[in-house]
């Protein structure tokens, strides 16, 4: 039993290390003193009728003068095009996808070639920003004009979006952006990046991760094996989206399909504590349960309060990284027991079948 409770403290301690720095993007005025910078957005589109009104109508209300908005359409099935001309802004048509080549790389890689401006900025299309977001995100790349990728603060509004606390949680630390004393930040985030031409061009583009599913991580590991410092940040109040707002079908196919993945392309560090830290949220509430049924008093106490402690800082770290309520954090084995089984399934599928699909598509 000792051993057990050793194993746990050992973990909780993981866990409070993983989740101490939270960095987030401050709204900033863009110093007018400074040089122009120009800005190219570029959003790989597919299947994203729903999304693309709204990021679009953002991107208008910006208070940061955008040099050019440009909309890649990655073969859409649904109006993704229409709605592109409909707002006036550049368009590039892809109607097909080169072996070798995975949808999003492709449309950015596409996006980024029709692109004058000295910045480019690259946009998931479920991305909403604030008015300021963009002079806030000029502001802070003025400063040190390192490749600069935020994680947008995620927005939810549904029960079973509730199910991707522990991906979101593992998506930050993974990066070590949240863990002190840690200066080299590793890999990018997938929906936001903004990046120079001349050094996105100078590496290859995405050219280098074309065969990746999870790209734009990787593409950050190839920045980090060249020495490049990054840049990374929460979104906050200023970068928001929704993943998976229509059902659980849809968030379950979303994490499984890349998720194992990224797992393996991670720092072995930071994979082993990540993997020690999971073991103990799993072996917390089983411990908890246990003395309850043995009727161990003592033992009881202990583990209750340290599960409250647990609680508190899941709740902190989920707190600002989205909309997650204390409910969610108070029952978090449920959550975790979802977590486990899409996981499982991602490692299956992925690596046994060798097939995952998303928005129709085989990855």
């Amino acid at each position: 039993m000792a051993f057990n409770y050793y194993t746990i403290i050992i973990g909780f301690l993981i866990g409070f290390i993983l989740f101490l720095k939270l960095p987030k993007i401050e709204r900033q005025l863009y110093k007018k003193a400074a040089k122009k910078i120009s800005i190219s957005v570029i959003i790989p589109a597919r299947n994203e009728e729903a999304n693309l009104p709204n990021i679009l109508s953002d991107l208008q209300k910006q208070t940061f003068n955008i040099h050019e908005i440009i909309c890649v359409d990655d073969n859409s099935e649904d109006s993704t095009f229409d709605i592109i001309k409909k707002f006036g802004v550049k368009s590039v048509r892809l109607n097909n996808l080169p072996k070798g080549w995975k949808g999003k790389t492709w449309a950015c890689q596409n996006g980024a070639k029709k692109a004058s401006g000295d910045i480019l900025l690259f946009l998931d299309a479920d991305v909403r920003l604030s008015e300021n977001a963009i002079e806030s995100m000029v502001s802070r790349y003025s400063i040190n004009r390192k490749p600069l990728s935020i994680q947008p603060y995620h927005n939810m509004k549904k029960q079973h979006e509730f199910f991707s606390i522990f991906f979101n949680l593992i998506q930050i630390c993974a990066t070590a952006m949240s863990i002190p004393f840690i200066k080299r930040k590793i890999g990018f985030y997938g929906p936001v990046l903004m990046v120079s031409k001349a050094l996105f061009d100078r590496q290859g583009g995405y050219e280098t991760v074309k065969d990746c599913v999870v790209e734009d991580f990787n593409l950050g590991r190839k920045y980090n094996k060249k020495g490049i410092d990054i840049d990374l940040l929460l979104g906050a109040g200023e970068i928001q989206f929704r993943m998976y707002p229509n059902s659980f079908a849809d968030l379950f196919e979303g994490w499984s399909k890349n998720f194992s993945r990224g797992s393996i392309s991670m720092q072995w560090w930071l994979l082993v504590s990540i993997i020690a830290w999971i073991a103990f949220l799993t072996a917390l509430p089983i411990e908890l349960i246990k003395t309850a049924v043995k009727g161990e008093l003592t033992s009881f106490i202990l583990l209750a309060f340290l599960y409250i402690l647990n609680v508190c800082v899941i709740y902190r770290t989920a707190y600002n990284i989205g909309s997650y309520r204390l409910y969610v954090c108070s029952l978090y084995p449920i959550y975790l027991l979802i977590f486990h089984v899409i996981f499982v399934y991602s490692v299956i599928a992925v690596f046994v079948l060798k097939s995952t699909t998303w928005k129709g598509r085989r990855l």
